[in-house]
């Protein structure tokens, strides 16, 4: 209420803004009267006042719309109002003001919003003018300003003027706060002689600066009297009092809250301005709505009213742009490659961007000169901005880059299946893609390389066939096979053959993967995690045995250097591996029911991935039919994921075996005894890692090894 009246008293001024929100926070008891009574006041010193109402809508109110204006001790007075309903887009962005509202019982009644009617009231246009809407061209004219409209809507582009203000770079703390408009406290403005701010520090009469003759106490208090006739002179006070120099004169001001708290903040185009996030306050938003009125500093929209379809909301330049766009891409695919094509489809939407960021600057040339460190980039003059369609275009670009790349792809394919529907018989998929990529027809030989060899079999899958028919065999092998194979290729693995019940394959080749070992490991543990899925859905079938029940496999995984190529005879090859690796991960498979485990790694693995998984370490051992020894580990899970008693337990093993390795054979014995104790125990698992190790320390405390033994255990079968 004191703003109202004491702004006035400082110029000819309009006073506009959402004064129904920021006023209950600033005015006494039956403040609703006291605001009547300075709209009159304000009126009186030749200052209108516009204060905000909304358009309400209740579907089940009839009719459903209506205006919500202050009570009547406001309205009494009859003051100017204007609409403050928001116009946010899909992002929650305000870039759009409405010109006014309608609604639907009165499509041809106006209700101008606030800034529309502030706008009015300034250039003292009569009651009498009405905005009206030009289809043809799609523009809003109000009195003597024309605005561009959004599509068909009644809204224009707001042209912001800059930042929040009052805000700062917090990098730059010695710098003023932006000053997009200028903005003044309400503490500062109710700060009269009259009004006592109680805080001694804040209390400095602020407007009293303002008044004729009056001159604040900080400009007396300059010492040199040059410097304090000079400030009397330019501030226009004292004996000199200039109105036109008061901050109000011949001004809006819009009146409003800033704190984010009430939610009357917005996001605007300059929200993230300069690495600082900021949000707007709604007067400021009002603001920049009436000075682009104002200024008529209008952002052009693209496309117009290009034939009559655009009146009914067809975008048809827009269409046309989007079509030249897309021919464009489409025509740089079709004479290169896609790779060059994706480059030249790239600079495309760059350059395409750079335009559209150039039609709203009014500069072509800006990202020219900001690539070579220019300040000299230019910015649009009164009304020479355009707003050209950024996304549509640039997704159309894309669309048209993607559907080329689809349909070459669909066409490979279908060369693809002619290859595989011919050769797959005898050879692998991935081979079948290289001769695609390569256009060359397989022959004998191999290349070297570092890979990683997979073998798994099932445990005692002889004595299924005693208790199976061999059709119940094929369809059960099936199942299982074609369950292992999906997750070996799922993991990129190669299938090189099948031997019965047991899976041959390798990583690496012939595609080159550089994380082979961990893929291999990954496989075996998917591989597990699925038996124990498909005992579960055998366990429910009737016409399964028992031992289907408790199906298991073993897997063997070595990692080294192997040669991989088609192998074989002229009449018919196979892509295949060999190598001593190749040998070792056969012989681990094995010699893993010996353990009682069922992923066994040797160490070339092992240490590439060793921090990926959990393990135990099994032995230092020399397989049967070789002669170099190598240490083995059985796979347990991915990291982590161990439950507290399989940890204890590994925890007392690896004691034990740290025991055993030192020949302390009793107290290892008894570690290994307590480890048994807790291990995981099942019909098909005739012994654990625990158990051998009570074997061995009972063998050595009998028969001591040599005291050069360097940990090695030799086993005499597979």
């Amino acid at each position: 209420e004191s703003i109202l009246n004491l702004i006035p008293q400082y110029g000819d001024t309009l006073l506009a803004g959402e004064i129904n929100k920021a006023l209950p926070y600033m005015v006494p008891r039956h403040g609703d009267q006291l605001l009547a009574e300075s709209i009159v006041e304000a009126r009186a010193h030749g200052t209108e006042v516009v204060i905000n109402v909304k358009m309400v809508t209740e579907p089940n109110r009839e009719p459903p719309q209506y205006i919500s204006y202050p009570i009547d001790q406001v309205m009494a007075v009859n003051p100017e109002t204007g609409l403050i309903n928001d116009q946010m887009d899909d992002d929650g962005f305000s870039r759009r003001y409405a010109i006014a509202g309608y609604m639907t019982h009165e499509p041809e009644k106006a209700y101008l919003t606030l800034g529309m009617k502030a706008v009015k009231a300034f250039a003292d246009l009569p009651d009498t003018t009405i905005p009206r809407y030009d289809p043809n061209d799609r523009t809003w004219t109000y009195g003597p300003y024309s605005m561009n409209a959004y599509g068909r809507s009644n809204t224009f582009f707001v042209n912001y003027y800059g930042p929040p203000s009052g805000y700062r770079l917090q990098t730059e703390e010695n710098l003023p706060p932006w000053g997009t408009f200028p903005r003044f406290s309400v503490a500062h403005v109710i700060d009269t002689e009259d009004i006592d701010l109680r805080d001694p520090l804040e209390d400095v009469d602020w407007m009293t600066q303002f008044l004729p003759g009056e001159i604040p106490e900080w400009v007396n208090a300059i010492e040199d009297p040059a410097d304090r006739a000079a400030t009397i002179k330019a501030l226009g006070i004292g004996d000199d009092f200039d109105v036109t120099k008061t901050p109000f004169y011949n001004k809006i001001v819009v009146i409003g809250v800033s704190v984010e708290v009430i939610h009357d903040v917005k996001s605007t185009p300059y929200y993230n301005y300069m690495g600082v996030q900021q949000l707007t306050p709604g007067m400021e938003t009002h603001a920049n709505a009436i000075q682009t009125v104002l200024h008529k500093n209008f952002i052009n929209t693209f496309g117009g009213a290009v034939t009559d379809l655009s009146r009914h909301g067809f975008p048809v330049a827009q269409f046309f742009l989007i079509t030249l766009l897309a021919l464009i891409a489409f025509f740089l695919l079709d004479y290169v490659n896609p790779i060059i094509a994706a480059v030249l489809v790239f600079i495309e939407g760059i350059i395409y961007f750079g335009v559209v960021c150039g039609a709203f600057m009014n500069d072509y040339w800006w990202m020219i000169k900001a690539l070579f460190g220019s300040d000299s980039i230019s910015l649009p003059g009164i009304g020479e901005s355009y707003v050209l369609p950024m996304v549509s275009p640039i997704v159309g670009i894309g669309i048209t880059y993607v559907s080329n790349i689809l349909y070459r792809f669909l066409n490979e394919q279908k060369d693809k299946k002619f290859l595989k529907d011919t050769f797959s018989t005898y050879i692998s998929p991935d081979l079948i893609d290289q001769m695609y990529s390569e256009k060359q027809e397989p022959k004998l030989g191999g290349d070297a390389g570092y890979h990683t060899a997979f073998f798994s079999d099932i445990q005692s899958f002889s004595a299924f066939s005693e208790v199976m028919e061999p059709e119940d065999m094929v369809k059960l092998m099936n199942d299982y096979l074609t369950e292992m194979t999906t997750i070996l290729l799922e993991h990129q693995g190669t299938l090189d053959k099948y031997i019965g019940d047991a899976i041959v394959a390798f990583y690496g080749a012939p595609v080159p993967v550089e994380n082979h070992e961990l893929l291999a490991c990954k496989t075996a543990l998917a591989m597990e995690n699925k038996i124990v899925e498909l005992r579960e859905k055998w366990s429910h079938e009737e016409d399964k045995p028992d031992i289907v029940h408790n199906l298991r496999h073993r897997v063997g995984l070595n990692s080294g250097p192997m040669v991989t190529g088609n192998m074989g005879s002229e009449m018919r090859m196979n892509y295949t591996m060999m190598g001593d690796p190749v040998n070792v991960a056969a012989r681990l498979e094995s010699s893993a029911k010996q353990y009682g485990v069922y992923i066994q790694v040797a160490e070339n693995t092992y240490e590439k991935v060793k921090d990926d998984f959990e393990w135990r370490t099994l032995d230092y051992v020399r397989v049967k039919g070789k002669t170099v020894p190598v240490h083995v580990y059985e796979l347990l899970s991915e990291k982590g994921a161990l439950n507290g008693n399989m940890t204890e337990m590994l925890k007392i093993y690896h004691e034990g075996l740290e025991l055993y390795n030192n020949q302390q054979w009793d107290i290892a014995l008894k570690k290994f005894k307590a480890s048994a104790e807790m291990e995981d125990e099942f019909p098909t698992r005739p012994t654990t890692p625990s158990k051998v190790y009570i074997f061995r320390c009972k063998h050595f405390m009998d028969n001591p090894p040599d005291k050069d033994w360097d940990g090695v255990w030799t086993m005499t079968t597979k």
